[in-house]
């Protein structure tokens, strides 16, 4: 089977390389994404009027990364799942400490990929230039807001390869190697140049973008201040901050405060299943969105149920299992009294490890026992899941799948035929990670101060969980918070990048240079009683230099001008 998917993938990757342009949208307020073909353009005929040019920044929202049909998630590069098939980056290259400038991991969807993220930025820089030239074809406000959308999006394509890589070349203009001939050629800026050049791409952006967007999917001022809070606070951590400069976090701070003070965003709560219902297709813009790309039906919807949900449900093999949690996951999810389960007073009961949980637990973890689908999921010995300890099978690895962000109804199969029945967003930016990046850089600021408190129980109440206690140390806070951002946006390719800034993979207890861990229930001959065991399914081996990616050889070959990140 794992063999049936590889080749699938390959057709599919194929099928997908030949799609140019596709429609993200198809909601009435979408329209402005649902245009029609019409065949090639000129610069001159594009910009003439506002409509035509409307296509060009319509293919440049296209490039944002479409990893709701992807069927492996950064998740499985990090520590949250784990995908037993040999041949998926995650075991054969993360994992195992096997990256090299010549088989980099672009991540799902090409997310980090150098040559597809500069050709993106090249098609911003086309349309800032040509945008500016035609100005007089174009209303004025069209021009300000279009203007300030592209900018906002080349700053994004400029984040992926700044979280990746660090410093990079900086493009402004477009680059035409018939006519300027080695000049195309740029060297690396240095990470605080990168930085800055992004924070005075959101900056410009946010200043002419709306609170609200006209058509739903398009940048905003919030979306903008949100990028920038983020790689602020990505270049306030350890990683990048190596002597812990407090005023790389307090600037961070203030721009996740400056979202929270727009007034626009609030936690999605509408019941008790607030946290995960806000990714299914029925609440789609919902008022935790910041920034998401939008998915059209018929023209192009989700994969997500089909890629990543449980193998076997009621008999029939519906989806192919690859999004699996890990134990390590599945451990740091707190009791209901909010305690952990390493804390004696929690209540955890090894011999029932899944009762009393927290919520999120519960939203987000199929596990022996639990239900979906209206069959009963077992991974425990002679289950219709039974734990695959090798490469056999779809299976999970890990006697987990997941839950969070999968639609309970859509089944595996109708989700992995053409066109898919959903068309949930992938969510780029949420409010509640705005909440605790501020908590973060502001307790690493200032100390845990009643601002920090308020940020991080304010994501915890939405999900019914206790208070953090207080009177916590600045280091207590600082692991509490890491914990819940853990929990909190788990399953939202959050974590890769979390773990690497805060420089925690590798070392002699570094999440990714230890084992990984899955549970394995077997059933006790006599009684029929569930035994719970923790079982190696993985020896991690990644190396400390692995936290930056290495520049691609192939494109070193190209530009002599590009310097290798150290290690390689």
């Amino acid at each position: 089977m794992k063999a049936m998917k590889q080749r699938y993938l390959k057709y599919k990757q194929a099928f997908l390389l030949g799609m140019l342009v596709i429609s993200i949208s198809a909601c009435k307020h979408d329209s402005f994404l649902d245009v029609p073909p019409k065949g090639f353009l000129t610069d001159a005929a594009t910009f003439s009027t506002s409509s035509n040019a409307d296509l060009f920044v319509n293919d440049i929202y296209n490039q944002l990364p479409d990893i709701n049909n992807e069927y492996q998630l950064s998740e499985q590069y990090a520590d949250n799942s784990f995908c037993g098939a040999a041949w998926e980056n995650g075991q054969s290259t993360v994992r195992s400490g096997s990256i090299n400038p010549s088989n980099v991991p672009f991540g799902p969807a090409n997310m980090w990929s150098w040559e597809g993220n500069y050709t993106a930025i090249r098609k911003c820089n086309v349309f800032l230039q040509q945008a500016e030239k035609n100005k007089a074809n174009f209303p004025a406000a069209w021009y300000t807001e279009r203007v300030a959308e592209v900018t906002y999006l080349r700053a994004f394509f400029y984040m992926q390869l700044f979280e990746s890589y660090g410093g990079v070349p900086i493009i402004k203009i477009p680059l035409d190697n018939t006519t300027q001939g080695d000049a195309i050629f740029y060297a690396r800026n240095s990470i605080d140049e990168t930085l800055a050049f992004i924070e005075a791409d959101c900056d410009a952006a946010a200043a002419a973008l709306p609170l609200t967007p006209q058509d739903n999917g398009r940048a905003t001022k919030g979306a903008a201040l949100t990028l920038k809070g983020w790689v602020e606070l990505f270049a306030a951590s350890p990683l990048v901050n190596t002597n812990n400069d407090v005023s790389k976090w307090a600037k961070a701070a203030a721009t996740n405060k400056q979202v929270m003070d727009l007034n626009t965003y609030s936690l999605f709560s509408i019941d008790t299943g607030a946290y995960a219902e806000q990714f299914l297709t029925k609440n789609n813009w919902n008022s935790e969105t910041i920034f998401a790309k939008a998915y059209a039906l018929p023209a192009k919807g989700s994969h997500r149920e089909g890629y990543l949900g449980p193998v076997y449900v009621n008999g029939v093999q519906e989806s192919w299992g690859n999004l699996a949690p890990t134990q390590g996951l599945v451990d740091d999810y707190a009791m209901d009294n909010g305690l952990p389960i390493t804390d004696p007073a929690s209540g955890y009961d090894d011999t029932h490890p899944y009762t009393h949980r927290e919520s999120r637990f519960y939203q987000s973890i199929i596990f022996d026992g639990s239900e979906w689908q209206g069959d009963i999921f077992k991974s425990r010995t002679g289950g219709s899941n039974q734990i695959d300890l090798g490469s056999t099978s779809d299976i999970t690895n890990t006697g987990y799948n997941a839950r969070k962000t999968l639609d309970e109804a859509i089944l595996g199969q109708a989700s992995i035929a053409s066109p898919p029945p959903s068309s949930a967003n992938y969510i780029f930016y949420r409010y509640a990670e705005v909440l605790l990046s501020y908590a973060e850089a502001q307790n690493e600021a200032v100390g845990p101060d009643a601002s920090v408190y308020t940020a991080v129980n304010a994501v915890r109440a939405r999900s019914n969980c206790p208070a953090v206690k207080p009177g916590l140390s600045q280091g207590l806070m600082r692991d509490y918070i890491h914990r819940e951002r853990r929990i909190e946006l788990a399953f939202e390719d959050k974590r890769w990048f979390d773990i690497r800034r805060w420089k925690i993979t590798s070392g002699p207890t570094g999440v990714l240079n230890t084992p990984e861990y899955g549970m394995q229930v077997t059933i006790e001959a006599g009684t029929g009683k569930l035994i719970y065991n923790r079982v190696k399914i993985f020896t991690n081996a990644y190396k400390d230099y692995q936290n930056w990616m290495p520049i691609p050889q192939s494109d070193r070959d190209k530009n002599p001008k590009l310097e290798q990140n150290p290690g390689y």
